[in-house]
C-alpha cells in the first residue's frame, strides 16, 4: 500500500503540463541537464511537504508567464491530494477533495524521502537539518509527537519574547511558560530517543549492506539539546539572565542534534564524498524501513541523479537496497547508460523521457 497512481503537474518550473500514471515500484526519468527532471521530483516534494528542496521562495516555482501552479495526485488506497499556489502567494490545499489548512494530512498520505545532492546537508550543515530529518521519522511513527512539538514551540516562542522585553524579567510569566516548555520538551525528547534507538539499528543494518568497513567505523549519537543529567526546569531558571544576554533560550529540544561520527570525528571531516553518499543513503533507507515497520504503507523515494559520485559496484548496492524496500521509486539520470547495469537486474519499470519540460512515456 502507498504510492502515486496518477500525478498531474501544471505550470511548475518549466513543466507546462504533464499527467502520468507512475509504476508502483520503479520510475526512471531520463533527460539532459535543465530538462525538467529535478523539477518533476520537486513538484512531488512540494505537494507532499509544502516546501521545495531547492528554494525557500515560492514564486520561481510557477512557470514564467503563468499565474499559478496546480499539483494533483491520486494515491494507492483511493486518497487524493492537491494544491494551487498563485503568484500572489495565495494557497489552496485539498485532501480527498476537501479544503484543509495545514500540511499534516497530506504529509501522512504522501510520505516522501529525498535522496539528492542536497541530502549531503545531513552531514555538512547544522543541527536544524538533522532535527528535521529525525522529526520526519518520529512524526510518522508516533502520531502524538506533532501536538507535543507544537506545544513546545509555542512555549519557547513566548519565553523568548519575555526574555527580549525591556526592563526587569517577570518571573511569574517566565515560570508559567517554562513549565509548559518542560512538559512538551520531555515528551518530544522521549519520543525522539525511542525513535533514535530504532533508527540507529536500522542505519547500521543498511550501511552494513552497502559497506561493512563503513558500518564498523560510523555511528550515530543523539543529543537531547541539554544535559539530561540536569533537570531542564532548573536549568531554564538558572540561565534566565544569560539567555537574555544571548537573545534566546539556549537549552531545550530545539537544540537537539543527530550526530554522525566516523572513528570519533565528524563524518563529514574524514569521509570521502562517495562514502558520505553511502552514509546518507543508509540514513534515508533506515527511515523508510522504520516507516514501513510502523504501518502498512511504504514511502515514496525521490532519487535525483542516482549515479552521481558512486562507482558501478556501489551504485548497484544502493539500487538493490532501495528496491528491497518495496517503495515507489522515482529515479532521474542524464543517460540510461549510467544506470544500465542496475536496470538489467531491476523489476519492471516505467521509463519517461524529459525534454524542455515535456514528459513522455
Amino acid at each position: 500500500m502507498g504510492g502515486l497512481t496518477r500525478l498531474e503537474i501544471t505550470s511548475f518550473r518549466n513543466i507546462g503540463h504533464c499527467a502520468i500514471a507512475p509504476h508502483p515500484r520503479l520510475n526512471v526519468l531520463v533527460g539532459a541537464n535543465a530538462s525538467g527532471k529535478t523539477s518533476f521530483l520537486e513538484a512531488i516534494h512540494y505537494l507532499a511537504l509544502g516546501r521545495s528542496f531547492r528554494t525557500a521562495n515560492n514564486k520561481p516555482l510557477i512557470r514564467i508567464g503563468d499565474g499559478e501552479t496546480v499539483l494533483f495526485a491520486e494515491l494507492a488506497g483511493g486518497a487524493s491530494a492537491g494544491l494551487c499556489r498563485s503568484r500572489k502567494n495565495e494557497l489552496e490545499r485539498k485532501l480527498n477533495g476537501k479544503p484543509i489548512r495545514g500540511w499534516e494530512g497530506i504529509a501522512r498520505e504522501l510520505p516522501v524521502q529525498l535522496l539528492d545532492t542536497t541530502s549531503f546537508s545531513l552531514l555538512t550543515e547544522g543541527p536544524k537539518v538533522r532535527r528535521r530529518f529525525l522529526d520526519w521519522g518520529v512524526f510518522h511513527v508516533e502520531h502524538s509527537f506533532l501536538s507535543a512539538w507544537r506545544r513546545t514551540h509555542k512555549a519557547l516562542m513566548h519565553r523568548n519574547a519575555l526574555l527580549k522585553q525591556p526592563g526587569k524579567l517577570d518571573p511569574r510569566q517566565l515560570s508559567a511558560w517554562e513549565e509548559e516548555l518542560v512538559a512538551g520538551a520531555v515528551q518530544i525528547t522521549d519520543s525522539r530517543e525511542r525513535y533514535f534507538e530504532l533508527a540507529r539499528i536500522a542505519f547500521k543494518k543498511a550501511l552494513m549492506a552497502l559497506s561493512p568497513p563503513l558500518a564498523d567505523a560510523v555511528d550515530l549519537h543523539f543529543h537531547a539539546g541539554w544535559n539530561r543529567e540536569h533537570e531542564l526546569a532548573a536549568l531554564l531558571r538558572k540561565c534566565r539572565e544569560n539567555d537574555r544576554a544571548q537573545g534566546g533560550t539556549r537549552h531545550g529540544p530545539h537544540r537537539a542534534d543527530l550526530v554522525v561520527r566516523a572513528g570519533g570525528e565528524r563524518a563529514v571531516e574524514v569521509l570521502s564524498r562517495g562514502q558520505q553518499k553511502l552514509v546518507v543513503t543508509a540514513l534515508k533507507i533506515a527511515q523508510g524501513e522504520l516507516f514501513f515497520d510502523s504501518q502498512p504503507q511504504r514511502p515514496i523515494y525521490l532519487v535525483d541523479d542516482l549515479a552521481a559520485e558512486l562507482d558501478e559496484p556501489n551504485l548497484e548496492k544502493v539500487f538493490q537496497l532501495l528496491q528491497s524496500l518495496g517503495a515507489q521509486l522515482f529515479v532521474t539520470c542524464v543517460s540510461l547508460k549510467a544506470i544500465e547495469p542496475v536496470l538489467a537486474n531491476a523489476s519492471r519499470h516505467h521509463l519517461f523521457h524529459v525534454e524542455h519540460g515535456t514528459i513522455t512515456a
